[in-house]
């Protein structure tokens, strides 16, 4: 990606730029437990930089009141060499949706808002399509935890609409569609539930949604650095996020207002994100100022709706978890051109924020957050951390017999063999497989980090299958691929934005249709011109539909309630 010296000053650079003066909470000053544990993370993260998936990143480790170390990695702008520090800031994504819902449990607190009470109560004119014979109402606590069954994204403002609409816009665009699921009865992740959300915070609190944010968490949190818009002081320190594209080309990420603002539109740093681990361990408390009782901030870390046979993984917005056998709360983010975590351990009172800039980079950032949090838990509490993957010699020939393509019912996949190594290309996403035995390998790339992948051999030694953790690809028959209808190549391309286009393709007499420059969904045909969208994933049971002209030509696609028109190649 760099030449080696100039790949080193960088990394030098971002690592002076690091021992800045920090802002809000203060870093430890003297020499402390952690001393080792930094010195051999800083040594992963340059290695992990060397592999040339992300450009930049910045890190913060907290212990409880003291971010005892925050600092920057690689080039927050590589045209201009703009070395990534601790005080860069980055767009958060998701992260946004714990500071909505977190304004709407102050609210809860004064006794402005009951979580259960049906929505309209706080938003009368609010409406959507209810196809499901059910007497559950909408409520606060549904689209908090992501079990309203509203759709991922809103006709307009959708995370693919540049136009910066106003959420009251957003949120209105939603009355002519309808629940994907029962209220309470499955988890779906939705951006324009937490959007409404904020929309209601804003209504009953009579404030602005960015001024409520400004004035009653972010300021009293001591986040000086942190806003929902990008205000003439964040773009001056905001890095360049860069994508690559489903094309195949490589770009500096556009920058604008998501109309879905409240669920992921924050700019932030590693130190006022620190700022806010250390409010988690102080149980919600920010210096002098009670931001949130404490009560009321465990009642975020439960899980909603969850019962031994559902189990969920949402409280209040909170993502739950654990962590080598450790409560952990937190979220994580993904928006153009950067991606993000915040992990808190709330009981060790220690915790990780990784900001990165570059396009749903996982995989790199779980490495680096994973490994974190173990060199802290083994620095604080003396739990060492566990045996890294154990990777064995194999021989490389019997990659031969299982080199080809396969497919499940939901992607396509191609196994070949590249330089010595053994590449996974995953429904678009590459990634290399590393043997833990001559059948069982440990998947490693820019979206994944650790996927299980097992092969099933035949008598023949030829692999038939191979299992992606708990999802089955057989492999295809050339003799058995079906004969796609004729009228499929005229919905062949590209459609939508340059800079996150929807991409159809047939495959294996199958079509395709590749999405948010992630992967390549299969469609399932209900007619000639509407198909459904695979039962996971994420625009799991929604439709896709293509919208024809007079002529029989593709006027646009409708790709879960969001309208495409054609991109002319």
């Amino acid at each position: 990606m760099f030449p080696g010296v100039i790949r080193k000053l960088v990394l030098v650079l971002g690592a002076l730029a690091g021992l800045a003066a920090f802002v809000g909470c203060p870093p430890t000053q003297e020499a402390t437990i952690y001393s080792s544990a930094i010195e051999q993370l800083e040594q992963f993260i340059n290695e992990e930089l060397e592999r040339g998936l992300i450009p930049g990143l910045s890190i913060a480790l907290v212990d409880d009141q003291e971010i005892v170390w925050a600092q920057g990695f690689g080039l927050a702008d590589r045209e201009d060499w703009v070395a990534a520090d601790a005080q860069t800031i980055y767009r958060v994504g998701s992260i946004s949706k714990l500071f909505t819902d977190m304004g709407v449990m102050q609210l809860v607190e004064a006794g402005s808002i009951d979580l259960d009470a049906d929505i309209t109560t706080y938003y009368p004119d609010f409406s959507i399509g209810r196809p499901f014979e059910t007497e559950t109402p909408t409520t606060l606590r549904q689209l908090m935890s992501h079990t309203s069954g509203f759709p991922r994204e809103p006709p307009v403002g959708s995370y693919f609409d540049d136009t910066e609409p106003t959420v009251r816009e957003t949120v209105e665009s939603i009355f002519d569609t309808e629940l994907v699921y029962p209220p309470e009865t499955r988890t779906k992740y939705s951006n324009i539930a937490v959007t409404v959300v904020g929309y209601i915070l804003e209504l009953v609190s009579g404030e602005p949604f960015v001024q409520y944010q400004r004035e009653h968490l972010l300021e009293p949190m001591g986040l000086t650095s942190s806003d929902f818009l990008a205000t003439p002081e964040i773009r001056e320190h905001l890095a360049t996020g860069y994508m690559w594209v489903a094309d195949g080309r490589n770009i500096a990420a556009p920058l604008f207002e998501l109309g879905t603002l409240p669920a992921g539109n924050l700019y932030s740093t590693v130190e006022d994100m620190g700022c806010f681990l250390s409010f988690i361990f102080a149980e919600g408390r920010a210096g002098d100022n009670q931001i949130l009782e404490s009560e009321t901030l465990e009642r975020m870390f439960q899980a909603q709706f969850s019962t031994e046979e559902h189990p969920r993984r949402f409280g209040l917005g909170y993502v739950l978890g654990e962590f080598r056998g450790h409560r952990a709360v937190g979220h994580t983010g993904a928006v153009f051109g950067f991606t993000s975590a915040v992990t808190a351990l709330p009981d060790a009172k220690i915790g990780v924020v990784v900001l990165v800039n570059e396009d749903i980079a996982t995989g790199p950032l779980y490495r680096i957050r994973n490994r974190a949090l173990e060199l802290m838990l083994e620095a604080k509490l003396g739990e060492a951390p566990p045996e890294p993957p154990q990777f064995v010699e194999v021989d490389s020939s019997i990659w031969e017999d299982y080199a080809g393509e396969y497919e499940s019912h939901m992607y396509w996949a191609e196994i070949n063999s590249e330089d010595g190594r053994l590449i996974l290309n995953l429904s678009g996403q590459p990634m290399e497989l590393l043997p833990l035995s001559e059948t069982e390998y440990f998947a490693r790339g820019k979206l994944v980090e650790g996927a299980q992948v097992t092969f099933v051999r035949g008598e023949d030694g030829i692999a038939t299958e191979f299992r992606y953790n708990d999802m089955g690809f057989a492999r295809v028959d050339p003799d058995q691929i079906p004969t796609p209808p004729s009228h499929w190549q005229g919905y062949v391309g590209s459609y939508g934005q340059e800079f996150i286009p929807a991409v159809v393709s047939i495959r294996h007499g199958h079509l395709y249709v590749f999405v948010e420059n992630e992967f390549d969904y299969r469609l399932t045909p209900v007619s000639e011109t509407l198909f459904d969208m695979p039962s996971s994933g994420m625009y799991q049971d929604q439709q896709f539909e293509f919208r024809l002209d007079e002529e029989g030509n593709v006027e646009s696609i409708v790709m879960a309630y969001v309208e495409f028109e054609p991109i002319d190649n």
